[in-house]
């Protein structure tokens, strides 16, 4: 089982791949080199997907059971 600490680390890189995704993409506007304009959106796309799946809580965290999780 992933401990949930493990599941934000990864979540953290996820971040930090996306920032280097837009930073491929801003560096193929500036500079007009559109056959890396793929692996930029790539790692944008990548990064975000896979911080919003690592962040989400599921049954096994504990702290997801019925009732516990409530709307402000």
């Amino acid at each position: 089982m992933v401990s949930v600490e493990d599941r934000i680390a990864v979540a953290a890189a996820a971040v930090f791949v996306s920032l280097t995704g837009v930073a491929a993409a801003i560096h193929v506007l500036m500079f007009d080199q559109s056959s890396a304009n793929r692996y930029g959106e790539a790692a944008i796309m990548i990064g975000v997907v896979g911080f919003a799946v690592l962040l989400n809580l599921t049954p096994k965290d504990g702290r997801a059971k019925r009732g516990t999780l409530r709307m402000a």
